[in-house]
């Protein structure tokens, strides 16, 4: 029954049309107001004063002799036309300051946040008449008037939206590629501020006419003899009783359009005929859903620090040609007792045309030791230690590099492909826009087309089919592993000589999985790239990786060659996470192997090992003493004493390198 009663009702682009028929109609009376009106609504015969309605004055006269239609249609293009004008400047102080005040955070916001709620706490009609009362009556001293009180909302409503955008991945993604602020909110974070402060000013539009009449009714508004409807208003006043048609059109016209703004405000703001509405007034590009929240995540607190002797041991080997090298990486974060590490005395090195996987549980803080030097960490977070990029023909310390700097490094010597493309990816723009950003940024673009044709080769090179139609589409619109292939073209468009892959087959079927790593492959072959790929599937990077290095609980605790660490690991977490792997052949019902207890959380919590509550050949002595990586062998290092049998520790010596 209600099935066929909603098919037999109005349609909801109807509805709303016929919601919205007051507020066109006096729009476009006001607009051909010289055209309709039948007679000059300033021109005075003493003659013809308070007619009734005719056929030839339809709403009679004033007691001027002034046509009442004439004055009506007028009044309207006047009323309506102050109210576009303070609708704009509103609109645009507020969206404007509001999105700037979401982005930056910090003191700004809160100073912006302040001064707003002070213009959202005075009463709007007393800040009119302070000005109205120190500047003078007048259409420009009324604009302004209004637009003080009227912004306030539309910032507030910005800045709400803006701040759950702010640190979304595809901004981080924006910021790895070189964007800077300016382009980030002018681009990409004005359009979705601007959508639902447009849904409130379809109901602040009666607000503004009924606050412009109101003002011309106490004489403070537009001043006669322009036809104003509040004016109309205070002119029939005195003739209420013996001219009835002096002040009922102009009221009716207010009633009308103050009723309009706010059911179709309502209507739109239930979400039912946004999407109709929207598509008359916003471009195709910004219809899209809004970006997901996520925390905040401007750039990272640093602080660099020397080397010290005890850990410059590297948990990785590589070649002469080292790309990356990572000594001593610490991270920490706010806590009720000061600061808590995350992440503590982490080494690595990535060797030019070489793959290392950084494999744990979820946690363990692979993708936070991997993403650090980069600067892509939350705002709070406190790095230390020493990264140090070795790329093109200079050295660069990354930790403690300002924003300017980093834009400098990041996207172009460094790409980056994170876990969540659906979020990593702006939902307001194409998947060709997306990338054609990334090359303009990065240097390679030109014209248009130029832009769009490299656009189209980067998505070839990552074995999108159809990459024309493909740059036409919204992320919504792709595959999950057509979405992970968009990212990858991005991280290509600057060339980089580093990639570094959180997760990049997180939440895909095995098949596409296979595809993608075998795409990752081919790509480090083709164009002699160093990857880090971030995972907690050892079987994942059996396919691809060089070297492994295995973290638990905030530290790596075994690191070497992949057939090493797959054929001899040393650490029983390590075993652990290999038993965990699915292996053909196994007989139906056989149960995997687990570990018991649960994961640590920190390197901070534990005095001694943070594996040995779930390790099962842990002795007392080693829940009071933290283990060091251990070399057993070239390349291949432990943090487990007892299953390391001659291993010895390298003391402030150089890492040993094997080409692994």
């Amino acid at each position: 029954m209600n099935a066929g009663h909603r098919r037999r009702g109005i349609p909801a682009r109807l509805r709303s049309t016929l919601v919205a028929l007051p507020l066109l109609g006096f729009a476009i009376v006001g607009l051909l107001a010289p055209v309709l009106a039948p007679a000059d609504p300033t021109a005075n015969d003493l003659a013809a004063s308070l007619l009734p309605p005719s056929a030839e004055h339809l709403l009679g006269t004033d007691q001027l002799g002034r046509d009442q239609l004439s004055r009506l249609l007028h009044g309207a293009r006047i009323s309506l036309a102050v109210t576009a004008a303070v609708l704009a400047i509103s609109l645009t102080v507020g969206v404007v300051t509001g999105t700037i005040a979401g982005y930056l955070g910090g003191p700004v916001d809160r100073v912006i946040s302040r001064v707003i709620d002070m213009a959202v706490s005075l009463p709007g009609m007393l800040v009119a008449l302070a000005v109205i009362g120190v500047r003078g009556p007048g259409i420009e001293n009324l604009v302004i008037a209004v637009s003080l009180w009227a912004w306030a909302p539309y910032a507030r409503i910005a800045r709400a939206r803006v701040a759950g955008l702010r640190g979304s991945p595809h901004l981080d993604a924006l910021r790895l590629l070189g964007a800077g602020p300016g382009r980030i909110i002018g681009r990409h974070l004005l359009p979705p501020a601007l959508a639902p402060c447009l849904v409130y000013a379809s109901t602040d539009v009666g607000a503004i006419v009924l606050g412009v009449a109101t003002l011309s009714f106490l004489g403070l508004g537009i001043p006669p003899p322009d036809p104003e409807w509040g004016q109309l208003l205070i002119e029939g006043r005195p003739h209420l009783a013996s001219a009835w048609w002096l002040a009922y059109p102009p009221g009716i016209a207010i009633t009308a359009v103050v009723f309009a703004s706010n059911l179709l405000g309502e209507r739109l703001a239930t979400g039912d005929e946004r999407p109709s509405i929207l598509r008359w007034v916003l471009p195709a590009g910004l219809r899209a859903p809004a970006p997901r929240r996520s925390p905040a995540r401007p750039p990272t607190t640093v602080r660099p620090t020397a080397t010290s002797a005890t850990s410059a041991t590297s948990a990785t080997s590589g070649g002469d040609g080292t790309l990356l090298r990572v000594r001593d990486l610490s991270v920490s974060y706010p806590h009720r007792d000061g600061r808590r590490r995350v992440v503590a005395d982490v080494c690595y090195e990535v060797p030019r045309g070489h793959i290392l996987a950084v494999v744990g549980e979820t946690g363990s803080g692979k993708t936070t030791s991997v993403l650090a030097p980069f600067g892509l960490l939350d705002p709070t977070a406190l790095v230390i230690g020493s990264a140090t990029l070795e790329a093109g023909t200079h050295r660069r310390q990354l930790v403690g590099l300002t924003p300017p700097q980093r834009r400098q490094i990041n996207g172009r010597h460094v790409g980056v492909v994170f876990q969540d493309s659906l979020a990593a990816l702006n939902p307001l723009r194409t998947i060709g826009a997306h990338v054609d950003e990334a090359v303009r940024n990065t240097g390679r673009g030109g014209r248009r087309a130029t832009t769009r044709r490299v656009t189209e080769e980067l998505l070839r090179l990552v074995g999108l089919p159809d990459p024309v139609g493909i740059a036409r589409e919204f992320p919504h619109q792709l595959s999950g592993g057509m979405r992970q292939r968009a990212q990858l073209a991005i991280a290509l468009a600057g060339e980089p000589e580093l990639l570094v892959a959180d997760e990049p087959t997180s939440a895909l079927d095995v098949t596409v999985q296979a595809q993608l790593l075998d795409l990752l492959a081919r790509l480090r072959d083709e164009l002699g790239m160093a990857m880090i790929v971030v995972s907690h599937d050892l079987a994942v990077v059996t396919r691809l990786a060089d070297t492994v290095a295995v973290m638990y609980a905030g530290r790596i605790v075994e690191a070497g060659p992949l057939t090493t660490m797959v054929e001899n690991p040393v650490h029983p977490y390590t075993r652990g996470l290999l038993d965990a792997v699915p292996r053909p052949g196994t007989a139906p019902g056989t149960r995997f192997r687990t570990m018991p207890g649960r994961s640590g959380t920190g390197p901070d919590d534990a005095d001694g090992c943070a594996f040995a509550p779930r390790c099962p050949i842990a002795v007392p002595e080693c829940a009071q003493e933290q283990p060091t990586l251990l070399a057993l062998a070239p390349g291949h290092r432990s943090a487990c004493p007892r299953q390391s049998g001659n291993a010895t520790l390298v003391v402030g010596a150089a890492p040993e390198r094997d080409g692994a």
